[in-house]
């Protein structure tokens, strides 16, 4: 059965390559993404993990601090948590949900520094549990400057 599947599959691109052609279009290049944690964070390895099966190429850096790198990227004392991540130019700050940072990378913004959600929201990505709480997911620009972007429950 292996073999006739592979052998279809073969024949398949040999005609015009279409069936490559197709599953290329369905699976989009991982986005790659930097996330500095402490390295006894259960919580934020979640996060992690969750980014991961949501199509992020996730590679960790594990610091005991890294107060210093969240100030010299825009994040406030009052939009700190637990993480923080790069992908492309933007910041992302705690545990916000996959589609939001797909969402601002795609809007491209010149002012939008980063997304953060403060604090460590119960129902947020990497935080889920038996109860959930509203939380909203903050954009910022560069000196830190905050707005409301989403809100979650």
């Amino acid at each position: 059965m292996r073999n006739r599947v592979v052998s279809t599959l073969i024949a398949a691109a040999l005609v015009g390559g279409t069936a490559v052609t197709v599953a290329a279009a369905r699976s989009p290049a991982p986005i790659p993404m930097r996330v500095v944690k402490s390295p006894t964070c259960g919580c934020c390895q979640k996060w992690v993990d969750y980014m991961k099966t949501q199509g992020f190429a996730v590679t960790v850096e594990n610091r005991d601090e890294f107060t210093a790198l969240k100030r010299a990227n825009g994040v406030t004392q009052d939009l700190q948590s637990c993480h923080t991540a790069f992908v492309g130019n933007v910041v992302i700050e705690g545990h916000v949900p996959a589609d939001l940072v797909k969402k601002v990378l795609a809007e491209k913004s010149a002012t939008v520094k980063g997304l953060s959600v403060p604090g460590m929201p119960m129902g947020s990505p990497g935080m889920e549990g038996p109860v959930s709480q509203r939380y909203t997911i903050y954009s910022f620009d560069a000196k830190g400057n905050a707005k409301p972007y989403a809100v979650r429950n």
